[in-house]
Protein backbone atom coordinates (compact mmCIF):
# COMPACT_ATOMS: atom_id res chain seq x y z
CA UNK A 1 0.00 0.00 0.00
CA UNK A 2 1.05 3.53 -0.96
CA UNK A 3 0.43 6.29 1.55
CA UNK A 4 -1.32 9.34 -0.03
CA UNK A 5 0.97 12.16 1.52
CA UNK A 6 1.86 15.69 0.31
CA UNK A 7 5.74 16.17 -0.31
CA UNK A 8 7.19 19.38 -0.59
CA UNK A 9 8.66 20.80 -3.71
CA UNK A 10 11.91 21.25 -2.00
CA UNK A 11 11.99 17.83 -1.23
CA UNK A 12 10.94 16.43 -4.64
CA UNK A 13 13.48 18.45 -6.48
CA UNK A 14 16.68 16.62 -4.63
CA UNK A 15 15.40 13.74 -4.88
CA UNK A 16 15.17 13.94 -8.70
CA UNK A 17 18.24 15.41 -8.34
CA UNK A 18 19.77 12.42 -6.67
CA UNK A 19 17.90 9.80 -9.28
CA UNK A 20 19.35 11.69 -12.22
CA UNK A 21 23.29 11.89 -10.67
CA UNK A 22 23.21 8.06 -9.26
CA UNK A 23 21.13 6.72 -12.67
CA UNK A 24 17.52 5.05 -10.92
CA UNK A 25 14.12 5.72 -11.20
CA UNK A 26 12.14 8.29 -9.31
CA UNK A 27 10.51 5.43 -7.35
CA UNK A 28 14.25 3.86 -6.63
CA UNK A 29 15.60 7.17 -5.36
CA UNK A 30 12.81 7.61 -2.99
CA UNK A 31 12.85 4.11 -1.98
CA UNK A 32 16.69 4.70 -1.14
CA UNK A 33 16.02 7.70 0.96
CA UNK A 34 13.46 6.27 3.24
CA UNK A 35 15.46 3.51 3.57
CA UNK A 36 18.08 5.43 5.00
CA UNK A 37 15.95 7.37 7.11
CA UNK A 38 13.99 5.02 8.25
CA UNK A 39 16.86 3.07 9.44
CA UNK A 40 18.28 6.46 11.26
CA UNK A 41 15.06 6.83 13.60
CA UNK A 42 14.94 5.56 17.09
CA UNK A 43 13.70 2.37 18.18
CA UNK A 44 10.21 2.27 19.55
CA UNK A 45 10.65 -0.17 22.54
CA UNK A 46 7.36 -0.31 24.88
CA UNK A 47 9.91 -0.04 27.90
CA UNK A 48 13.07 1.59 28.08
CA UNK A 49 15.50 1.75 30.96
CA UNK A 50 17.99 4.43 32.42
CA UNK A 51 21.43 3.91 31.40
CA UNK A 52 23.25 2.26 34.31
CA UNK A 53 25.61 4.78 36.25
CA UNK A 54 28.49 5.42 34.55
CA UNK A 55 32.27 5.03 34.96
CA UNK A 56 31.84 8.96 36.75
CA UNK A 57 28.83 9.17 37.69
CA UNK A 58 27.52 9.46 41.48
CA UNK A 59 24.87 10.84 43.96
CA UNK A 60 22.41 12.08 44.55
CA UNK A 61 25.04 14.15 47.47
CA UNK A 62 23.73 16.50 49.77
CA UNK A 63 24.85 19.93 49.92
CA UNK A 64 24.31 22.57 52.16
CA UNK A 65 23.18 26.29 51.51
CA UNK A 66 25.07 29.00 53.74
CA UNK A 67 23.63 30.56 56.52
CA UNK A 68 20.37 29.87 58.60
CA UNK A 69 18.38 32.84 58.03
CA UNK A 70 19.63 33.93 54.61
CA UNK A 71 18.23 31.00 52.24
CA UNK A 72 17.19 32.37 49.01
CA UNK A 73 15.10 29.51 46.75
CA UNK A 74 16.38 30.99 43.69
CA UNK A 75 19.85 30.87 44.32
CA UNK A 76 20.98 27.58 42.96
CA UNK A 77 24.32 25.97 41.50
CA UNK A 78 25.34 23.58 39.27
CA UNK A 79 29.27 21.80 38.83
CA UNK A 80 29.52 20.55 34.92
CA UNK A 81 32.67 21.01 34.66
CA UNK A 82 32.95 21.27 30.80
CA UNK A 83 30.17 23.85 30.39
CA UNK A 84 32.25 26.17 27.80
CA UNK A 85 30.39 27.66 24.93
CA UNK A 86 31.58 28.35 21.86
CA UNK A 87 32.10 31.05 19.34
CA UNK A 88 28.49 31.35 18.06
CA UNK A 89 26.66 29.62 20.28
CA UNK A 90 22.49 29.48 19.67
CA UNK A 91 19.73 28.60 21.97
CA UNK A 92 16.59 26.36 21.03
CA UNK A 93 13.71 26.30 23.07
CA UNK A 94 10.84 24.33 23.91
CA UNK A 95 7.33 25.17 25.72
CA UNK A 96 7.29 24.44 29.09
CA UNK A 97 4.14 21.23 30.36
CA UNK A 98 3.69 19.92 33.54
CA UNK A 99 4.19 15.59 34.20
CA UNK A 100 4.14 13.18 36.94
CA UNK A 101 7.65 12.39 38.48
CA UNK A 102 7.19 9.12 37.00
CA UNK A 103 6.48 10.19 33.66
CA UNK A 104 9.24 12.47 33.88
CA UNK A 105 11.66 9.66 34.74
CA UNK A 106 10.28 7.41 31.54
CA UNK A 107 11.05 10.32 28.64
CA UNK A 108 14.31 10.49 30.68
CA UNK A 109 14.75 7.19 29.67
CA UNK A 110 13.53 7.49 26.22
CA UNK A 111 15.64 10.56 25.85
CA UNK A 112 18.94 8.61 26.31
CA UNK A 113 17.97 5.90 24.28
CA UNK A 114 18.27 8.05 20.82
CA UNK A 115 21.93 8.39 22.29
CA UNK A 116 24.34 11.37 21.71
CA UNK A 117 24.10 12.82 25.32
CA UNK A 118 27.17 12.04 27.22
CA UNK A 119 29.17 13.88 30.55
CA UNK A 120 25.73 15.37 32.73
CA UNK A 121 24.68 16.77 36.06
CA UNK A 122 22.45 17.65 38.48
CA UNK A 123 20.85 20.09 40.90
CA UNK A 124 18.09 19.04 42.51
CA UNK A 125 17.69 22.57 44.53
CA UNK A 126 15.50 23.09 47.88
CA UNK A 127 15.74 26.46 49.77
CA UNK A 128 18.20 24.99 52.47
CA UNK A 129 20.34 22.79 50.91
CA UNK A 130 20.66 20.24 47.29
CA UNK A 131 21.20 17.06 45.86
CA UNK A 132 23.86 17.17 43.12
CA UNK A 133 25.03 14.12 41.26
CA UNK A 134 26.04 13.48 37.90
CA UNK A 135 23.92 10.96 35.89
CA UNK A 136 20.27 10.04 34.56
CA UNK A 137 20.11 7.45 36.93
CA UNK A 138 21.38 9.49 39.85
CA UNK A 139 18.80 12.51 38.59
CA UNK A 140 15.72 9.86 38.54
CA UNK A 141 17.04 8.80 42.23
CA UNK A 142 17.67 12.58 43.66
CA UNK A 143 14.14 13.24 42.88
CA UNK A 144 12.42 9.99 44.09
CA UNK A 145 13.98 10.65 47.14
CA UNK A 146 14.22 14.51 47.55
CA UNK A 147 11.35 14.77 50.00
CA UNK A 148 12.34 12.05 52.21
CA UNK A 149 15.85 13.36 52.20
CA UNK A 150 15.39 17.12 52.98
CA UNK A 151 13.39 16.37 55.90
CA UNK A 152 15.40 13.38 57.48
CA UNK A 153 18.36 16.06 57.47
CA UNK A 154 16.17 18.95 58.37
CA UNK A 155 16.41 21.09 55.27
CA UNK A 156 14.49 24.30 55.55
CA UNK A 157 12.32 23.87 52.49
CA UNK A 158 10.60 26.32 49.89
CA UNK A 159 6.45 25.24 48.20
CA UNK A 160 8.15 24.34 44.85
CA UNK A 161 11.93 23.95 44.44
CA UNK A 162 13.74 23.26 41.06
CA UNK A 163 16.03 21.17 39.29
CA UNK A 164 18.70 21.66 36.39
CA UNK A 165 19.89 18.49 34.42
CA UNK A 166 22.90 19.77 32.34
CA UNK A 167 24.17 17.26 29.75
CA UNK A 168 26.74 17.58 26.70
CA UNK A 169 26.05 16.18 23.23
CA UNK A 170 27.81 15.46 20.37
CA UNK A 171 29.78 17.48 19.51
CA UNK A 172 30.64 18.52 22.70
CA UNK A 173 30.58 21.91 22.08
CA UNK A 174 26.46 21.58 22.06
CA UNK A 175 24.63 21.29 24.95
CA UNK A 176 21.29 19.86 26.30
CA UNK A 177 19.06 21.35 29.54
CA UNK A 178 16.19 20.26 31.42
CA UNK A 179 14.77 22.84 34.01
CA UNK A 180 11.59 21.86 36.50
CA UNK A 181 9.62 22.70 39.63
CA UNK A 182 9.19 19.99 41.82
CA UNK A 183 6.54 19.75 45.25
CA UNK A 184 8.17 20.59 49.02
CA UNK A 185 6.40 17.66 50.32
CA UNK A 186 5.71 13.69 48.97
CA UNK A 187 1.74 13.03 47.62
CA UNK A 188 0.00 10.30 46.39
CA UNK A 189 0.98 11.66 42.43
CA UNK A 190 4.11 13.86 42.51
CA UNK A 191 4.49 16.53 39.68
CA UNK A 192 6.92 18.10 38.35
CA UNK A 193 5.49 21.36 37.07
CA UNK A 194 7.08 23.71 33.98
CA UNK A 195 9.55 20.84 32.78
CA UNK A 196 11.29 22.83 30.01
CA UNK A 197 13.60 21.58 27.51
CA UNK A 198 16.89 23.63 25.92
CA UNK A 199 19.37 23.39 23.47
CA UNK A 200 22.93 24.84 23.19
CA UNK A 201 24.02 24.56 19.71
CA UNK A 202 27.50 25.81 17.88
CA UNK A 203 26.01 28.04 14.89
CA UNK A 204 22.79 27.46 13.49
CA UNK A 205 22.43 23.53 12.89
CA UNK A 206 22.32 22.85 9.48
CA UNK A 207 19.77 20.09 10.05
CA UNK A 208 17.58 20.11 13.05
CA UNK A 209 16.89 16.46 13.19
CA UNK A 210 18.85 15.13 16.17
CA UNK A 211 17.13 18.17 18.22
CA UNK A 212 13.79 17.08 17.09
CA UNK A 213 14.70 13.69 17.70
CA UNK A 214 15.67 14.27 21.00
CA UNK A 215 12.54 16.81 21.95
CA UNK A 216 10.30 14.05 20.75
CA UNK A 217 11.37 11.28 22.66
CA UNK A 218 10.98 13.45 25.67
CA UNK A 219 7.38 14.81 24.64
CA UNK A 220 8.29 17.32 22.76
CA UNK A 221 6.67 18.09 19.81
CA UNK A 222 7.35 21.74 18.51
CA UNK A 223 10.50 23.64 18.73
CA UNK A 224 11.13 27.03 18.20
CA UNK A 225 13.52 28.22 16.24
CA UNK A 226 17.59 28.37 16.98
CA UNK A 227 17.83 32.25 18.23
CA UNK A 228 21.51 33.62 19.21
CA UNK A 229 22.84 32.98 23.05
CA UNK A 230 25.34 34.89 24.75
CA UNK A 231 25.82 33.84 28.49
CA UNK A 232 27.55 36.13 31.40
CA UNK A 233 30.59 34.17 32.20
CA UNK A 234 33.57 35.61 34.71
CA UNK A 235 36.19 33.69 36.37
CA UNK A 236 40.17 34.45 38.21
CA UNK A 237 42.99 32.06 38.10
CA UNK A 238 44.79 30.97 41.36
CA UNK A 239 48.05 31.73 42.65
CA UNK A 240 50.50 29.13 42.45
CA UNK A 241 50.27 26.33 44.84
CA UNK A 242 46.62 27.07 45.93
CA UNK A 243 44.59 24.80 47.78
CA UNK A 244 41.24 24.02 48.73
CA UNK A 245 39.88 22.04 51.48
CA UNK A 246 38.48 18.46 50.57
CA UNK A 247 35.50 17.38 52.33
CA UNK A 248 34.77 14.20 49.80
CA UNK A 249 36.51 12.09 47.17
CA UNK A 250 34.27 10.51 44.93
CA UNK A 251 36.02 7.66 43.26
CA UNK A 252 34.27 4.71 41.46
CA UNK A 253 32.65 1.81 43.44
CA UNK A 254 33.84 -1.29 40.89
CA UNK A 255 34.08 -4.88 41.16
CA UNK A 256 36.92 -6.93 40.56
CA UNK A 257 39.45 -3.60 41.36
CA UNK A 258 41.25 -3.58 44.55
CA UNK A 259 42.05 -0.10 44.44
CA UNK A 260 38.86 2.21 43.00
CA UNK A 261 39.93 5.51 41.09
CA UNK A 262 39.33 8.63 42.26
CA UNK A 263 37.40 10.63 39.77
CA UNK A 264 36.06 13.71 41.29
CA UNK A 265 36.16 15.50 44.96
CA UNK A 266 33.73 17.21 47.24
CA UNK A 267 35.77 20.62 47.97
CA UNK A 268 34.56 24.00 49.64
CA UNK A 269 33.44 26.66 48.57
CA UNK A 270 36.25 29.36 48.07
CA UNK A 271 33.72 31.96 47.61
CA UNK A 272 31.85 31.56 51.03
CA UNK A 273 33.12 34.37 53.43
CA UNK A 274 35.05 36.04 50.63
CA UNK A 275 33.85 39.44 49.43
CA UNK A 276 37.25 40.47 47.51
CA UNK A 277 36.94 37.20 45.48
CA UNK A 278 32.99 38.26 44.86
CA UNK A 279 34.22 41.66 43.90
CA UNK A 280 36.70 40.49 41.74
CA UNK A 281 34.49 38.61 39.54
CA UNK A 282 32.14 40.73 39.70
CA UNK A 283 34.04 43.45 38.05
CA UNK A 284 35.44 40.28 35.34
CA UNK A 285 32.07 39.71 34.37
CA UNK A 286 31.70 39.77 30.30
CA UNK A 287 28.14 39.26 28.34
CA UNK A 288 25.10 41.10 26.99
CA UNK A 289 25.05 44.13 28.86
CA UNK A 290 21.47 43.56 30.33
CA UNK A 291 22.53 40.39 31.42
CA UNK A 292 25.20 41.13 32.89
CA UNK A 293 23.90 43.78 35.03
CA UNK A 294 21.30 40.64 36.21
CA UNK A 295 24.55 38.50 36.99
CA UNK A 296 26.25 41.61 38.58
CA UNK A 297 22.99 42.18 40.75
CA UNK A 298 23.09 38.01 42.02
CA UNK A 299 27.23 37.66 42.33
CA UNK A 300 26.22 36.15 46.30
CA UNK A 301 24.62 33.58 44.83
CA UNK A 302 27.70 31.60 43.86
CA UNK A 303 28.75 31.92 47.35
CA UNK A 304 25.24 29.94 48.54
CA UNK A 305 26.45 26.36 48.15
CA UNK A 306 28.67 25.44 51.02
CA UNK A 307 30.57 22.64 48.83
CA UNK A 308 30.91 22.45 45.28
CA UNK A 309 31.87 19.16 43.08
CA UNK A 310 34.83 19.06 40.81
CA UNK A 311 36.47 16.71 38.39
CA UNK A 312 40.44 15.50 38.30
CA UNK A 313 42.15 16.15 35.72
CA UNK A 314 43.71 12.80 35.89
CA UNK A 315 42.09 9.97 38.12
CA UNK A 316 44.27 8.06 40.58
CA UNK A 317 44.06 5.50 42.98
CA UNK A 318 41.92 5.25 46.14
CA UNK A 319 45.08 4.15 48.22
CA UNK A 320 47.05 7.11 46.64
CA UNK A 321 48.26 10.09 49.16
CA UNK A 322 47.90 13.11 46.59
CA UNK A 323 48.20 16.78 47.31
CA UNK A 324 45.11 18.62 45.39
CA UNK A 325 46.23 22.40 43.59
CA UNK A 326 43.10 24.63 43.09
CA UNK A 327 43.67 26.47 39.93
CA UNK A 328 40.69 29.13 39.36
CA UNK A 329 37.28 28.34 38.39
CA UNK A 330 35.05 29.61 35.86
CA UNK A 331 31.01 30.52 36.39
CA UNK A 332 28.16 30.91 33.94
CA UNK A 333 24.97 32.73 34.80
CA UNK A 334 22.71 30.44 32.72
CA UNK A 335 19.43 32.25 33.93
CA UNK A 336 18.51 33.52 30.98
CA UNK A 337 18.22 30.15 29.72
CA UNK A 338 14.99 29.68 31.42
CA UNK A 339 14.70 33.28 32.72
CA UNK A 340 14.13 32.04 36.18
CA UNK A 341 15.71 31.65 39.57
CA UNK A 342 19.55 32.91 39.52
CA UNK A 343 21.24 29.81 38.54
CA UNK A 344 25.16 29.93 37.87
CA UNK A 345 27.27 26.85 36.53
CA UNK A 346 30.37 26.95 38.30
CA UNK A 347 33.43 24.39 37.39
CA UNK A 348 36.26 24.18 39.38
CA UNK A 349 39.76 23.73 37.76
CA UNK A 350 41.23 20.82 40.58
CA UNK A 351 44.48 18.68 39.82
CA UNK A 352 47.10 16.65 41.62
Amino acid sequence: MRPNIDIPWSIHGKIKEHAEHTEQTIEEAYIEALERGVSDLPEQRDNVNLPTPGYNDFGPRLIRTQGSESHDINDSVTCHPFFHLGETPMEIETRSVDMTADDFVNRLARLHDVGRISRSCFTVHQLGGALVGRGPANLATAIREAPDRFADEEIPTYKNGHLLYLANLAPESEYLLIRAEFPRVSMDEQVLSNVELRFITEGVPVTGLLYQRLARAFGFNELFNATELTLPRTGFNAADGSTLTVTEQIHTDEEGYDDPSVTGLIVENPLQDNEDLLSHLKNELSGPEKATKNAAANIDALANYDELYCDLTHNHGLSDDREYEFRGLTATYIQPLFNRNSTWNIAVDMNW
